[in-house]
């Protein structure tokens, strides 16, 4: 496949008119890109995977890129054809290959990566602070929305104040909040709400977060082993957050009140409380059976009083530490708000289900080689700067020292906020 790339350079006079960066991702990966071209070794198939992952993992890296027909474009320039064993990916045949194609096959990548980046944090976590280490498995969950066409069959209609329609596809994702990698990306069935996806993803050991829109008996007795019966066991553990008692949210009954330490009250924590969902529902989902915990917590937000109430099951830690564990939930928003303006998803590239889960895998993907190449993990500042790079604002030798000097003082900052959480803890 090698002397196929390369075949066809030498026949390509035109350069991308800007900036191309994400070259060094693609040899690094050569070997799992052979294995998906042996896979599709067969008939008259004019377009592989190999090939389209080449292309979409680009695209990430050039924000310029973001379009099946700038796809096609820069498919013909020299830069694309160093990597490429095709003269052109026509956009039409792009098209039709993403109605076919299979994104799980892309999965031993994401577990190579994976299993590297893992050995790299362990080495560098504390395994002295307890909050490190439940965040160590702690995942955030959330979905978000993209613009879509009418003539995406799983997205969603609905009508502006304007009158107009617009549709919309749905995005789930599960982010690790001490690594800041996405676990999964996922595009739901058609009609599939966010719970029932979720509960499809759930792994034994984790914890959850989740917002307001996962307030669902369902998914919370997911979290247990045999949950209808008396030796229900728990599976992984959740904090999710709840409306208000009133209305379509219910109250815990038989609650009893757990006493607040002074560190709980200086957190915010204003009731902690143990009891039982009891409703119809409840009952049906098995959930009635089993003492869950409620903590409330009030911060100012803008200068606004806010109240939390919050659902988990996770029973032999502080309540200040389910607050804390809460606040971590943020970073999903955070991943999306970069997803949409850097990672070629303010729009969809594809109307296919299939190629839109090919396109989440590659950024999956793209992601863990940044944290790799760079030494840091994921973060909002990361993001920020390689997107300059992307731009042709810098170069990546170039942003590594400041990646370098803000990562220091942000480990001071944390290593002194940690010294005053000890001070306090006297």
């Amino acid at each position: 496949m090698a002397n196929e790339r390369s075949n066809h350079q030498s026949a390509v006079d035109r350069e991308w008119p800007v900036q191309v960066i994400g070259g060094k991702y693609v040899r690094l990966l050569a070997r799992y890109l052979q294995k998906l071209r042996d896979e599709d070794a067969h008939g008259n198939r004019r377009l592989y995977l190999d090939d389209v992952f080449v292309a979409y993992l680009l695209a990430f890296f050039n924000p310029s890129i973001r379009s099946l027909r700038t796809v096609e474009d820069f498919s013909q320039t020299r830069q694309a054809q160093q990597h490429l064993s095709v003269r052109k990916i026509c956009k039409s045949t792009l098209s039709d290959f993403n109605k076919i194609a299979d994104p799980q096959r892309l999965e031993p990548i994401l577990q190579a990566l994976r299993c590297q980046l893992t050995r790299k944090h362990r080495s560098r976590s504390n395994p002295a602070d307890g909050l490190s280490e439940m965040l160590e498995r702690t995942v955030a969950v959330d979905g978000t929305f993209i613009p879509a066409v009418a003539e995406v069959a799983w997205a969603i209609a609905n009508s502006n104040n304007h009158g107009t329609t617009r549709h919309r596809a749905r995005l789930d994702a599960r982010l690790n909040v001490a690594t800041w990698l996405p676990e999964a990306l996922v595009v739901p069935a058609v009609g599939q709400s966010e719970s029932d996806s979720a509960i499809e993803h759930l792994q034994e050991g984790c914890i959850y977060l989740y917002d307001r829109g996962y307030m669902s008996f369902a998914l919370l007795a997911a979290h247990y082993h045999k949950p209808h019966t008396e030796k229900a066991v728990v599976k992984s553990s959740f904090v999710v957050r709840f409306k208000p008692a009133a209305g379509n949210s219910p109250d815990l009954k038989d609650a009893t009140d757990c006493p607040l330490s002074d560190a709980d009250r200086a957190a915010g924590v204003v009731s902690d409380r143990v009891g039982n969902f009891i409703s119809a529902t409840a009952r049906r989902t098995g959930i009635s059976r089993l003492r869950l915990r409620e903590v409330i917590v009030t911060y100012e937000e803008q200068g606004q009083p806010k109240t939390l109430r919050l659902i988990t099951n996770l029973h032999d830690v502080s309540a200040k530490t389910i607050g804390l564990l809460y606040r971590h939930r943020w970073q999903v928003e955070l991943f999306f708000r970069w997803f949409k303006s850097f990672g070629n998803f303010g729009h969809l590239i594809s109307h296919q289900r299939e190629g839109v889960l090919a396109h989440l895998y590659v950024t999956i993907i793209a992601v863990l080689l940044m944290y790799l190449h760079t030494g840091y993990r994921p973060s909002k500042y990361l993001f920020a700067l390689v997107s300059q790079v992307a731009v042709g604002g810098a170069t990546l030798e170039e942003i590594l020292p400041i990646l370098q000097e803000r990562e220091r003082q942000n480990e001071l900052a944390r290593q002194s906020a940690a010294r005053r959480r000890a001070k306090k803890g006297r």
